[in-house]
């Protein structure tokens, strides 16, 4: 069998001709390795041919013991990159079959690479085994654990030369710690004692690429163009590979996996609703509707950024906005609204206030009158760090292990808000502080629904949990449900308990 750089010395004719950074990665005997930077170098397709050349150098007998791993942080992510990647540029005739239930390729040798993802931490142990290779395509998606966590399974019986390796842009909930093991080669803050000590920066070898290493993509117009659109942070990281982007206010606690709702749940009727916002003319006003599911997990799921609009025109829009599919106007507790609504007038010589030109219209439509949410910057901005990065249980695992979820989910639905905590500069002066700045509307907007609505979730109706009880039991007799249901309402009062033999009495 081939090893180290020489197991890449393969003619790949016209399906790969990999460029300088490319060829290093590939050529690196590093255990661990990551090509980072820009957009546009390859990346993906790298680690793709890294996995296929790999596990071609063994011969039969050996390589029906090599498994390889290549993974994406959620599964829609896969589909769209890695495996899309894959069928594209790979041809047929280099493998055996692509089993699309289990996303496996079988290749000549009889070795094999399978597609996964891991979108949640507790992920990590569905992929117990012996993997030759491991691969985290846009690394900085993952947090540290998932990265550390499946190393007792990075091995193989025929091979010591395991590695573990990604690629990725410099931006992400992994950013940080990426940026420290690779780019400036520190121990990171994830690790414990032990880990540090065992750190050996020499083990962690760093590709770097700007948009220039594609020369495809080095001319393109219309891709410098998309660039250019950026905002400058993110603009210097996907051109340029720049790291400044890392230790933004967020950095460690917003995970785009764990916060953001790709699915936009909706409230129940039963649900606490409320709703905050940050007024603007010139610059936006930014309102939100947050609500908190059964297990008290707070859900942003809808927004409205907008300026030009006098107080009596967004006191409209909110209205339009809060009411149902079915036209009717669900309750909402309370709006938390910026203080200067609570100031300002729009007009000179009007004796209302804002907030107090917005009241009347919001209460006429069953909406809550809006109240000062203070000036407590650090307060809120902290308290939005918190309820990011802290996990709670919602439900149960398989295994009868509480499913942990994010303490504050966001929905697709709510681009810009997103997008400002993913940017959000910390604060040279104050590090405990988000730095101002301008388009920091939708922050501010949702922040206050965060700070001042705590609580216990709204009780699920009788009725509901009925209806669910029923249907987490459709193997059992009907006599069986019913009983259940019976002693169901014996408890919450709704049924009187049994008398001797002769029935349940109402």
């Amino acid at each position: 069998m081939k090893t180290g750089a020489d197991r890449f010395k393969i003619d790949f004719d016209k399906i790969y001709n990999p460029w300088p950074q490319q060829a290093a990665f590939h050529a690196s005997p590093a255990p661990y390795r990551f090509l980072g930077g820009a957009a546009g170098p390859g990346k993906t397709a790298c680690l793709i041919v890294d996995h296929m050349i790999g596990c071609q150098t063994f011969e039969a007998d050996q390589a029906r013991h090599v498994h390889t791993l290549l993974l994406r942080r959620t599964h829609p992510q896969l589909e769209a990159t890695v495996i899309t990647r894959f069928n594209e540029m790979i041809p047929k005739e280099l493998y055996k079959f692509f089993n699309r239930t289990k996303n496996e390729v079988l290749w000549l040798n009889g070795s094999t690479t399978k597609f996964g993802s891991m979108q949640h931490e507790d992920d990590v142990w569905g992929y117990q085994g012996q993997w030759w290779k491991i691969g985290y395509d846009e690394l900085c998606d993952f947090t540290f654990r998932q990265w550390n966590s499946i190393s007792p399974w990075n091995r193989c019986p025929v091979s010591k030369y395991t590695t573990r390796d990604g690629a990725g842009n410099p931006t992400g909930i992994g950013a940080g710690w990426v940026r420290r093991l690779f780019v400036d080669h520190i121990t990171c803050d994830e690790m414990d004692k032990e880990q540090k000590a065992f750190y050996r920066p020499s083990d962690y070898a760093f590709f770097p690429c700007t948009y220039l290493d594609n020369p495809k993509y080095a001319n393109d117009p219309q891709f410098l163009a998309n660039l250019m659109s950026l905002p400058l942070g993110k603009r210097e990281a996907f051109m340029n590979g720049s790291w400044d982007v890392v230790g933004g206010y967020f950095e460690g606690a917003f995970d785009m996996a764990e916060n953001v709702d790709p699915d936009n749940a909706q409230p129940k009727h039963w649900n606490r609703r409320w709703l905050s916002g940050d007024w603007g003319m010139a610059h936006n006003s930014a309102i939100y509707w947050h609500f908190m599911d059964d297990y008290g997990v707070f859900q942003t799921y809808k927004e409205l950024v907008i300026n030009r609009l006098d107080p009596e025109e967004l006191a409209e829009m909110i209205i339009k906005e809060s009411v149902n599919p079915d036209g009717k106007m669900p309750r909402f507790e309370s709006f938390a609204f910026s203080h200067d609504a609570f100031h300002e007038k729009t007009n000179k010589g009007q004796s209302h206030t804002v907030a107090g030109q917005m009241t009347p219209f919001l209460l006429k439509a069953g909406l809550p009158a809006p109240f000062n949410a203070g000036k407590d910057q650090v307060g809120r901005e902290t308290t939005m760090y918190n309820m990011l990065r802290r996990r709670v249980p919602r439900g149960t695992l398989s295994n009868g292990m509480p499913a942990m979820v994010a303490n504050w989910i966001i929905s697709e639905d709510c681009p810009r808000l997103i997008e400002c905590i993913g940017t959000a500069p910390r604060d040279d002066k104050n590090i405990e502080k988000i730095a101002s700045y301008l388009g920091d509307d939708p922050l501010q907007g949702a922040g206050y629904g965060v700070y001042h609505v705590f609580g216990q979730p709204a009780e699920k109706p009788l009725s509901i949990q009925k209806q669910e009880l029923w249907a987490k039991v459709p193997e059992r007799s009907i006599h069986s449900k019913v009983m259940e249901q019976r002693v169901f309402d014996v408890k919450h009062g709704a049924r009187k308990p049994m008398r001797g033999r002769t029935g349940w009495a109402r």
